[in-house]
């Protein structure tokens, strides 16, 4: 894992006359003169939720995130995701309209980061559309906000289309819309690593390069934190190589995580690693494996 660089500093006029200077954090994203300063309650909660796959125990940090930094729009939209985890649609749709506006008024300020999470604020709309009236009906409806979304993603690349968050976002939209070598392009040049690596095997797996896939979910592995959500997909990859026997107890050391996962997805882990038992003729909890270097 690459050595982080020293966290940036505040910007101009960030420190106001007889106040303490606030404490900045490492952007996950990206180092040097191109970093973003945030909260190290922003930092927190963005490593929580996806460096170590901690959904449930999430909320708290991000609910000090939105009181430490009520302009960062990347906090509403993972409590909008972790809202539609925990089914409450209500605060779902709610925070999607609130990711796009404060996206919208960080605009003035960083068009770049404005424009995506204006863009994730249209998408999050979408979706709540869909989930609220189904695809047949749902779909129809929502074009006109997923268009909104392309627009202010093409306005974000116009600032920088280099940007690794912009480039990890634009990559797991590919990976939805099934363009799959875009995806890895967009993967090749994101950050922060364990998520870029993700997104690769995801790809690879949905390309059926299966080596290549385990290549990437291992070094995914290797830079994460210990997040169970990587052991799922490197059993997911085993079992479509017709590993089963090496897959099921990787299936098992995510279960062991099932209290920091959503029901939804701890029941299609548990049905996945039956299948691959059953297949392999393996029965009952193994061992846990040592976890990849």
């Amino acid at each position: 894992m690459r050595a982080r660089p020293p966290a940036p500093r505040a910007p101009p006029g960030a420190r106001a006359r007889g106040a303490a200077a606030p404490v900045w954090a490492q952007d996950p994203f990206r180092s040097g003169a191109n970093a973003r300063p945030i909260s190290p309650e922003v930092a927190a909660a963005f490593e929580e939720f996806f460096c170590a796959g901690r959904y449930t125990q999430s909320r708290e940090k991000l609910e000090r995130a939105r009181q430490a930094s009520p302009q960062e729009p990347m906090v509403y939209a993972l409590l909008a995701a972790l809202a539609y985890q925990e089914g409450d649609l209500e605060s779902f749709a709610q925070l999607a309209t609130q990711t796009r506006q404060v996206a919208a008024e960080l605009k003035k300020t960083d068009p770049l980061r404005g424009n995506l999470y204006e863009g994730v604020g249209y998408g999050l709309e979408a979706a709540n559309i869909v989930v609220r009236e189904g695809v047949v009906l749902g779909l129809p409806k929502a074009l006109p906000t997923l268009n909104q979304l392309f627009a202010a993603i093409r306005a974000a690349q116009a600032v920088d289309s280099s940007d690794p968050e912009l480039n990890l976002l634009n990559g797991y939209i590919d990976l939805l819309l099934t363009y799959r070598e875009k995806a890895l392009n967009q993967f090749r040049l994101a950050a922060p690593e364990y998520l870029a690596y993700r997104g690769q095997a995801l790809a690879y797996r949905d390309m059926q390069r299966y080596d290549e896939a385990l290549a990437a979910v291992d070094r995914a592995i290797a830079v994460s934190c210990n997040n169970p959500e990587l052991y799922y997909l490197k059993a997911q990859i085993l079992a479509a190589k017709g590993q089963d026997r090496e897959a099921v107890p990787l299936f098992d050391q995510a279960l062991q995580a099932a209290a920091q996962l959503p029901q939804a997805l701890v029941e299609q882990i548990q049905m996945e690693r039956d299948r691959a038992a059953q297949r392999s003729g393996l029965t009952g909890q193994l061992p846990t494996p040592t976890p990849s270097p």
